[in-house]
């Protein structure tokens, strides 16, 4: 399955960028064209910098030291805004494909802005409409404690619709 992730310049072009990338999304499942169109959002990587310089690929040292290669698809953006990119993880050691998790896109962006740029972003994780807000509260928990300071609020994905928004209306009821 394909991989999906969106770069931002700041949290207020996030706001900005959810719609329109919802858009882009749907237009491209309505064709099913390109990897965008059943890609899995994992979330956004907020950084002025990244936005403009978006990584070919990315790699990631696994404990097992098995080495994931993140490769850069494809990218569709609002030049300097945003960015949505299609992610491709894959073992060297092994060539399989791989299912990325959370913290392994966030200890690959961690590394990558180090590298590039001496400094790191932030994240906002994505999560399906229908988890169970105890769930997004663990899981936005557990990623503070592993990354403080670079875990944004979370979005949320509706499956059905394709829908992007940044809080979840049900607890807004």
């Amino acid at each position: 399955m394909t991989n999906l992730l969106i770069f931002v310049r700041t949290t207020n072009d996030l706001v900005r960028a959810c719609p329109q990338v919802e858009e882009f999304l749907a237009f491209c499942r309505s064709r099913q064209s390109g990897s965008f169109a059943n890609g899995r959002l994992l979330g956004a990587w907020i950084d002025e910098h990244t936005v403009t310089k978006l990584p070919q690929e990315m790699e990631l040292q696994l404990p097992s030291n098995q080495t994931i290669l993140l490769a850069v698809r494809e990218t569709f953006s609002l030049w300097g805004i945003w960015a949505v990119a299609s992610i491709e993880p894959v073992c060297l050691e092994t060539k399989a494909g791989m299912e990325l998790s959370h913290d392994m896109v966030l200890d690959a962006l961690i590394a990558l802005a180090r590298c590039d740029t001496g400094r790191a972003g932030r994240y906002s994780p994505v999560f399906a409409r229908d988890t169970p807000k105890e769930q997004v509260r663990a899981e936005i928990k557990r990623l503070n404690i592993h990354y403080p300071l670079r875990i944004a609020g979370p979005i949320y994905y509706d499956p059905v619709t394709g829908g992007l928004s940044l809080q979840d209306e049900r607890l807004c009821h």
